[in-house]
């Protein structure tokens, strides 16, 4: 009878784990559902629909939980200006949609997700890629580097590909030498001005090469000298809204071994770096890349306005500098009239700024953003060639 009865229990339980399995699997997997908004712009209703589903999907990104940046620290007229980014921890790359609906020159779209569909956002930490232009590096002494291959456009163009790669900037090249000056960086603001402007920058690096000389070093306690060579290098960051230098780094290498490169060697190949002085220039140019990366990292991210339409505005950054619908930034407008100058009444150390409002980012594409600005009644006092600001730069893993 009692083994009956265990037979009947555990025939019981079986039914009812069977039964209660389903239902539990069910509510673990119910869909995620989100509405997403977009305006018809020129009848294009598909343009809309597409708009209105990556505004839902982002919604639904923001629910499995976000990274929320916010500065604050612009006033104008005693009201305080934010610049604030959200970013979505999870996306979503499966949906289906709902329904789809028109209220005016809205359209509505409700889209479903699967909660296990949801991937985690790899660039949830991912900071404002702030664009550079790199010029030609000034040589000192020219015969000392007759056996390396064109240093002086080389080695800012190998500059520009490492910090590219780093994926924190976007860089472009300029055929125009920055010459320096008696102390060392120029101190013709206008010309890096007028190379920021050409190429749509915010940062300009020029920098020279000052010793590449012959030595002999002592080794062994003096017993042997064996070949060795040095280089020097300085490297200068301008702002370049101002001209103003930023800061200033000087990377030196000392390399024993043989002393010559060659031209056939291309810089920055494998066959370069396999050089004793070839790999001494690297590290020379690794550690001045360390360096104005660091110096870079703590400016904010700024960009320009190219187009003021009505409410809106277009500003040079968009997708590719990891701009996104929803950021805030904050507008500000220099004033010419106002240079601050230090010590030197020849150099300014800047221009006065005033912030105007703050931009809502709507849209994105690769090269530009268009944005809304509030108040409204501040676009009135948005031009052409204001700059839009995140006071605070975005770092990776803060």
């Amino acid at each position: 009878m009692r083994s009956k009865l265990r037979f009947i229990g555990g025939a019981l339980l079986a039914l009812l784990l069977h039964f209660s399995s389903p239902v539990a699997v069910a509510a673990a997997s119910a869909p995620l559902e989100a509405e997403g908004v977009a305006a018809i712009a020129n009848g294009n209703v598909a343009q809309a629909r597409q708009a209105a589903i990556r505004d839902a999907l982002e919604q639904l990104g923001l629910r499995s939980g976000a990274r929320v940046d916010v500065a604050a620290g612009a006033s104008t007229r005693g009201k305080a200006l934010d610049s604030s980014r959200v970013q979505p921890a999870a996306d979503f790359e499966r949906y289906s949609v709902l329904r789809e609906w028109q209220t005016g020159q809205l359209l509505h779209v409700r889209i479903a997700v699967k909660e296990e569909d949801a991937r985690p956002r790899g660039s949830v930490n991912l900071a404002y890629k702030k664009k550079i232009v790199v010029t030609p590096f000034h040589v000192r002494r020219s015969p000392q580097l007759d056996d390396v291959d064109d240093i002086a456009v080389r080695l800012p163009q190998e500059l520009l590909r490492r910090m590219a790669a780093s994926g924190k900037f976007l860089g472009k090249e300029s055929p125009y030498v920055i010459s320096p000056g008696s102390s060392g960086p120029s101190a013709d603001t206008a010309a890096v001005r007028r190379i920021a402007n050409l190429y749509e920058s915010q940062f300009v690096i020029s920098g020279e090469i000052v010793d590449a000389s012959n030595f002999d070093k002592p080794t062994l306690y003096g017993l042997i000298n064996r070949n060795a060579r040095r280089i020097e290098i300085d490297f200068y960051v301008h702002d370049g809204l101002s001209g103003a230098l930023l800061a200033r780094r000087t990377a030196v290498v000392e390399q024993v071994g043989e002393r010559r490169v060659g031209r056939d060697k291309p810089f920055g190949s494998a066959s370069f770096a396999a050089t004793p002085f070839g790999g001494a220039i690297l590290r020379a140019l690794d550690e001045g890349i360390a360096g104005i990366s660091a110096d870079i990292a703590s400016l904010p991210f700024m960009a320009k306005v190219v187009q003021v339409q009505g409410e809106r505005i277009v500003i040079d950054a968009g997708s590719t500098s990891s701009v996104a619908p929803g950021d805030q930034l904050v507008i500000y407008r220099a004033d010419p009239r106002q240079q601050v100058y230090g010590a030197d009444p020849l150099v300014p150390l800047g221009t006065v700024e005033s912030p105007v409002g703050t931009v809502t980012i709507v849209q994105v594409q690769p090269g530009f953003a268009i944005g809304t600005v509030m108040p409204p009644a501040a676009a009135r006092q948005v031009s052409a060639g204001d700059m839009v600001r995140f006071d605070v730069a975005v770092m990776p893993g803060r």
